[in-house]
């Protein structure tokens, strides 16, 4: 899963990056696209890891790519070789800007928070519009030569519903299209189709205080559109980096936070993304897997390994709380309390899975 960083120049977002992946981009190469794998913080696998002490604990990860700043000054093609960087991108993280920094410019013509996150939605749209007008035009001249196929003529039915759709100022993702629709138009690679969650980068003072400016117009016109958002400190959490883990928590008590913006934000990417992680434990290995929510059992163990899906039989499960309270794998089986199930069982978040297999 890759997410693009998306935001207008000076929003921050070349520092979220480095904070979540741990990668500094090399300043020669400002200009072009840095991906990098950031690690989902997970208590769970912390606990977990406590009790297997196994050989090796790894977390899920999710890929982010810093997009260089999109600067509204620039000519039309350098626009559209920094927006083609989302063309790969999963999601978009949308950072925009509400922290005061005298030492800092605002984004140009976008002094406010509302005006920035205007100014993606305009930008994302009009490529967009472009995309969906050309592949109609092209769609119109071949029926004009032969019978469209029936793939041909929903698509051209989906383009005209999504068009419609611009004009009332909605993204693609809105109009809840079905899985199976989106992938007609894959191709596409539509950005208004993609998830978008919303950093707002802001300062101590309006974290410590829980307003700034816009505050209301912002989350209600993220909202109006499905976004999702986050409210997180740039700066702070640089700090919070640089710290003993002792000395962290100290610092977040005094902030009022219990966890780190950069640990909310795996948690806001997988609800908007509709994902979910089920876990493996052992003395080898403790390890969080991602899927997607509503994953059956057998395809869950697909992601394991390939094998594992070809030859599966059955799964054992016992949701991660339930397991805590034990603290005991061969307890928990002696209780009753892991479920042997087949291979259409819904797979949960949190669920510790184990799977049996033909040899």
């Amino acid at each position: 899963m890759e997410i693009g960083i998306f935001g207008l120049p000076l929003s921050g977002k070349s520092t979220l990056f480095t904070l979540l992946t741990g990668v500094e981009p090399h300043s020669s190469h400002k200009n072009e696209a840095h991906t990098a794998v950031a690690k989902v913080h997970d208590r769970r696998v912390d606990e977990l890891s406590k009790i297997f002490n196994p050989k090796k604990t790894v977390y899920a990860t999710v890929s982010f790519t810093d997009i260089p700043g999109y600067d509204l000054s620039a000519n039309q093609k350098e626009k559209n070789r920094i927006l083609q960087f989302i063309q790969n991108s999963e999601a978009v993280l949308a950072v925009v800007r509400a922290f005061k920094d005298p030492s800092v410019p605002w984004p140009t013509e976008a002094y406010t928070p509302v005006k920035q996150l205007e100014t993606i939605e305009t930008e994302l749209f009009v490529r967009d519009m472009e995309v969906v007008e050309n592949r109609l035009v092209r769609l119109e001249e071949a029926k004009k030569k032969r019978k469209l196929s029936s793939e041909e003529e929903r698509e051209t039915e989906l383009l005209h519903i999504i068009e419609k759709g611009f004009e009332d100022n909605s993204f693609a993702s809105q109009l809840e299209l079905s899985e199976e629709d989106m992938k007609l138009l894959g191709s596409l690679s539509l950005f208004t189709a993609k998830p978008i969650i919303v950093a707002i980068n802001i300062d101590e003072e309006q974290l410590s205080t829980g307003n700034y400016p816009e505050r209301e117009a912002l989350v209600q016109r993220i909202e109006q559109n499905g976004f999702a958002h986050i409210e997180l400190s740039g700066k702070i959490e640089a700090e919070l980096v640089e710290l003993s883990e002792e000395d962290r928590e100290l610092f977040m008590e005094e902030l009022g936070i219990s966890e780190s913006g950069i640990e909310r934000l795996s948690g806001v990417v997988y609800q908007h993304m509709g994902l979910i992680s089920f876990l493996t434990v052992g003395e080898d290995e403790v390890r969080a897997w991602t899927i997607k929510k509503n994953t059956p059992a057998k395809e869950a163990a697909g992601k394991i390994h390939t094998d594992l899906e070809r030859s599966f039989i059955r799964a054992e499960v016992i949701p991660y709380e339930e397991f805590m309270t034990i603290g005991s794998m061969q307890e928990a089986k002696a209780k009753g309390l892991v479920k042997v199930v087949g291979k259409e069982e819904i797979v949960k978040d949190g669920d510790i899975f184990h799977v049996r297999a033909n040899a």
